[in-house]
């Protein structure tokens, strides 16, 4: 297959990976691009390339792997739930609301099962000098939570709550009437379905005979959906603005805040890399890839940060590949994630203390609170999901049994970017996984065509605490995986 007609094949398969969903796995993620890397936990991305997905990793790994074509994919299964709190207007305590006669037994998310594809091809021009493309799957969110499972049917963040959504005026019990202008957004079911694609496009050369760097072109499409946060109408820029032109007579109805549908947003970034052979036993692996610059999401610009803004963050590797043997090779890499440079996701949730309407109006809510628009939904400081940069650190080894059978083992670790004062929004976003735990192999029946496989267990982990909009109390976020893998190579020399 020639490069041309891969890129073309690539391209109209976008819309078909789009369909499927992810809920990757550091922070929002994957923890491996590579197949063989996927059994090592995600090490060896950077200084041990050994399929045509390595381009995602490093691209200066493309003029080491020969021409091959891969394809393959992944059963993908993620368990998210959270325990809810108890609602109370007098203390602040609205969501997350969960199950049971109190609010506060736990909800599962629905939707565990998802197919990730990977396709990859990479074709040497000369001795020292490779060109490749990759299609993955760059991360994504995914929650479905039923508010028929939570208390008196509210939803998680009260969509179905009809004091809330629509806003009204809070002068008589148990609510005042509606605020002119005002509709209901969505109910109360609610969720988030973000998936992030990637197509890279990379060229490698080998510049000395221990060195060889490379570069890739990466285009990216992303689709978002985000249903059930319509009770929150009352923090976005576009209503406390129009309440107060208004002078609290009325108010402008958020019009792309929750329940939309999907929408869709393509963007781009660069990725540069390097890759080194030390000796005949180590190798050293650099690669950074920029952040990817998206277009907004107009469906959810009362939602996001910046009107709509959500890119990509940056990500940076670096790794070594040891080899004692000929036969056994283990691999480090260290992964840097700028997950806190993208205001939507690293923005904290700062709503109730600067985006507080009654402040506007001289009678702030609780002491200290300020109305400062930019910090409303949707504004220049809107509030995010306030994750932390991620630093993960991944171990792998490798031993070749034979020349057909080689088998691998990996672990990882990075602490979550989510703290626990943010758990309320985070129950969209559960990305709270800290270790992997891999195993892989690689079988060549032939000498053209090679079967890899992989699974993975990430241990459940939970986050819990107070934060905003919990009233003091202390609702928890919870998530494990597992995944199970095969891709099929086809070797050309």
């Amino acid at each position: 297959m020639s490069a041309s007609r891969f890129v073309a094949f690539a391209l109209g398969l976008a819309s078909v990976v789009a369909l499927q969903t992810a809920q990757a796995t550091n922070g929002y993620m994957s923890h491996a691009y590579s197949p063989a890397a996927k059994g090592m936990a995600g090490a060896g991305e950077a200084a041990l390339p050994q399929d045509s997905l390595s381009l995602v990793g490093n691209p200066a790994g493309l003029a080491k792997v020969g021409q091959r074509l891969d394809i393959g994919a992944a059963w993908f299964s993620p368990k998210r739930e959270y325990t809810g709190v108890t609602p109370n207007p007098a203390t602040g305590a609205y969501a997350p609301i969960g199950g049971g006669p109190l609010g506060t037994d736990t909800v599962e998310s629905q939707n565990n099962d998802f197919l990730v594809p990977n396709f990859g091809y990479t074709h040497p021009l000369d001795a020292k000098s490779a060109f490749g493309v990759a299609l993955f799957g760059n991360g994504g969110m995914n929650t479905d939570y039923r508010s028929v499972d939570t208390f008196m049917n509210l939803g998680i963040y009260g969509g179905n709550n009809g004091c809330a959504n629509p806003p009204h005026y809070a002068t008589a019990a148990p609510c005042g009437p509606q605020i002119p202008g005002t509709a209901m957004q969505g109910g109360g079911n609610a969720g988030v379905n973000l998936v992030q694609l990637g197509i890279s496009l990379g060229y490698a050369r080998e510049v000395m005979d221990n060195l060889s760097i490379g570069g890739a072109f990466v285009l990216g499409y992303q689709t978002i959906e985000v249903r059930g946060v319509g009770a929150f109408q009352g923090f976005t820029e576009t209503f406390t603005q129009s309440m107060i032109a208004n002078r609290g007579a009325g108010a402008d109805t958020p019009a792309n805040l929750t329940d939309r549908g999907d929408d869709a947003a393509w963007g781009y970034g660069f990725q540069i890399g390097a890759l080194w052979a030390v000796n005949p036993q180590w190798d050293l692996g650099i690669s950074y890839r920029t952040k990817m610059y998206m277009g907004e999401f107009d469906k959810y610009q009362d939602l996001f940060a910046e009107g709509g803004d959500f890119d990509m963050p940056a990500v940076g590797t670096i790794g070594l590949a040891f080899k004692p043997t000929s036969q056994l090779t283990f691999a480090f890499d260290i992964q840097q994630i700028w997950y806190s440079d993208v205001k939507s996701i690293g923005n904290t949730n700062q709503l109730a203390q600067k985006c507080d309407l009654n402040a506007a109006f001289g009678a702030p809510s609780s002491p200290g609170a300020v109305y400062d628009p930019s910090y409303c939904l949707g504004g220049s400081n809107g509030a995010g999901f306030g994750w932390r940069d991620m630093t993960v650190f991944k171990l792998g080894v490798q031993y070749a049994i034979n020349n057909a059978l080689t088998v691998r083992a990996g672990y990882s670790h990075g602490s979550s970017p989510i703290v626990s004062q943010e758990v309320a929004f985070n129950t969209l976003a559960p990305g709270v996984i800290q270790d992997h735990w891999t195993l892989g192999a690689t079988y060549r029946p032939q000498r053209n065509y090679e079967l890899t496989f992989w699974g993975m267990y990430a241990p459940q982990e939970t986050v819990e605490g107070p934060g905003a909009f919990t009233g003091g109390q202390s609702p928890s976020i919870s998530m494990k995986q597992y995944e199970l893998g095969v891709n099929f190579a086809w070797l050309f020399n």
